[in-house]
């Protein structure tokens, strides 16, 4: 589904060349298939990257269109740069693109942010999808915000005044005062790839405004998942400017396994050996983990109908999906597997279907 040209050598580095085009094209009308993954804490950082660049290379081949990764800071996401990992991903790949899901922008310098993004995308050949959001609610970016000596309270208004510099800076010119300065290397068309993810309505509205992306999370807090983050697309869409063309990602959770009690087994055996993964989610049991965390599991059939009927997921451009097991394990390779060849082909079109049909292109990219 995408277009690339030949690498070439740069100090022992595989770089696609700068000026390199790559194209989603309507080759298919079905939302793009994503993975979507997480790097949990461990003693060993380099134990739990490897494994994702693993799962990342996999996704390649199975013909996966994007992975996502999860940035947070002193949480239990292990990863506080996902730029500085998706690099190093985009050396060991050629086609998947690579999207941060998300940068949390309060924690970043505006100017210093577009410079690290400009270089991830110059190092993957412009396959960046540039996903950023305010922070994750409910105590789990408290620790950061008192790291970084900022008031949560004022998370909306930082955010609002961080992306729009970092929005200036992705145009590639910056006022330096008595002269003009340059980005480097230019941020291209990185800036037609910012994704914005939210929770609310007002906000969706201006996302669509903006021309952005819409990220939806794999839950949503008040209420069923797919009527609230139905809303949120119609807020979204009746905002896009005319002509603009929707991006909406929708996450979602699944765990495919031979039948409903096989998947359940999977879990209580992670939730064994690794409890504290599942306790900062409010649970007590492997059950109410895969409840409160909205994990559709089960037969191929059995997800395959649950998303069917997920108003929010039938809506989507994207399908961001998570595995809820260790990024090595033998059974987190079978769901990818899983989920490209089986789960994949059984899902609906999505908002972007009819749309396709009378576009060349969907997404360009430097």
């Amino acid at each position: 589904m995408l277009r690339f040209v030949a690498p070439t050598a740069l100090n022992n580095v595989s770089v696609p060349i700068v000026g390199a085009v790559n194209t989603r094209t309507e080759l298919s009308s079905q939302p793009g298939l994503s993975i979507f993954l997480q790097t949990p804490p461990e003693a060993d950082p380099g134990r739990s990257y490897a494994q994702a660049l693993g799962a990342i290379e996999s996704a390649e081949r199975l013909g996966y269109e994007t992975a996502w990764i999860a940035e947070a800071h002193f949480a239990p996401i292990g990863l506080p740069s996902a730029l500085a990992f998706l690099s190093a991903a985009a050396q060991r790949t050629t086609r998947i693109r690579l999207g941060t899901a998300v940068v949390p922008l309060v924690f970043d310098h505006p100017i210093r942010l577009a410079e690290t993004a400009a270089v991830a995308d110059f190092l993957s050949g412009g396959r960046i999808e540039f996903g950023v959001g305010k922070s994750n609610g409910g105590g789990f970016s408290t620790s950061a915000f008192a790291a970084f000596r900022l008031d949560e309270s004022d998370k909306d208004a930082l955010y609002d005044t961080t992306l729009a510099a970092l929005k200036e800076a992705l145009h590639g010119v910056i006022d330096g005062g008595e002269k003009a300065l340059h980005v480097y290397p230019p941020p291209g068309a990185l800036l037609t790839r910012v994704w914005q993810a939210t929770a609310t309505g007002t906000n969706a509205a201006a996302i669509g405004r903006a021309g952005d992306g819409l990220l939806l999370h794999r839950l949503a807090f008040e209420g069923e998942t797919g009527p609230v983050q139905a809303a949120l697309v119609d807020r979204y869409l009746d905002a896009l400017p005319a002509g603009a063309e929707p991006r909406i990602g929708v996450s979602r959770s699944v765990l495919p396994a031979a039948s409903r009690a096989d998947a359940l087994a999977l879990v209580r055996s992670d939730f064994a050996k690794n409890p504290v993964q599942y306790t900062g989610f409010g649970a007590a049991s492997p059950e109410e983990y895969l409840q409160r965390s909205n994990v559709y599991y089960g037969t191929v059939d059995e997800i395959a109908e649950r998303l069917g009927d997920d108003e929010a997921v039938a809506r989507s451009t994207d399908y961001l999906f998570s595995i809820p097991l260790p990024n090595e394990s033998a059974e987190f390779g079978d769901g990818l597997r899983a989920i490209a060849e089986e789960l994949y082909p059984r899902l609906p079109l999505g908002a972007e279907a009819t749309h396709r049909a009378g576009s060349s292109t969907l997404r360009a990219a430097v």
